[in-house]
């Protein structure tokens, strides 16, 4: 497969995780990707939306690194991109604040991952479940954040 190929699919991926995330895809369309990850052997059966975000993401994950599934570490990585350096220095010191969010950047941004006039991106450690009221409240603040400095969600990696 074409580098450019397997870019946008894990583009893709991210943009659906986002969405699963923010609750804005419908039950259906999460059922349908369940049952199409089991069938794969991605999953097991009766999985769990988080379930499914989660074999997204190392679906994701396999095909940036070429087959090889990275080791689980039981935190999410949100990656959010920014136009000027202000806006992602901003954004960086804002997450670092927060208790328990690590912060690493603002870095140039990821060549390929972004669409539109991201230059900067910061990536912020969570620890909180996927899917968790706690989880759902952490990123809750971080897209406030990011929607206040006019950033752009890049997706997460687990």
């Amino acid at each position: 497969m074409r580098p450019a190929d397997i870019a946008a699919v894990v583009r893709v991926l991210s943009a659906l995780q986002v969405h699963l995330l923010s609750g804005d895809l419908p039950p259906q369309l999460t059922s349908s990707l369940g049952r199409h990850l089991v069938t794969a052997g991605l999953l097991e059966a009766g999985a769990t939306p988080a379930d499914v975000l989660l074999a997204l993401d190392d679906l994701a994950a396999r095909l940036r690194s070429g087959g090889t599934p990275p080791e689980a570490s039981g935190e999410t990585r949100h990656l959010v991109g920014f136009a000027s350096r202000e806006q992602a220095d901003a954004f960086a010191a804002g997450a670092a604040r927060r208790a328990g969010d690590e912060v690493v950047g603002p870095v140039p941004a990821e060549e390929g991952r972004w669409v539109g006039e991201v230059a900067w991106q910061v990536t912020v450690r969570v620890t909180e479940p996927p899917m968790s009221p706690a989880f759902d409240a952490r990123i809750d603040g971080l897209h406030a954040l990011a929607d206040s400095l006019h950033g752009h969600l890049g997706g997460w990696e687990a």
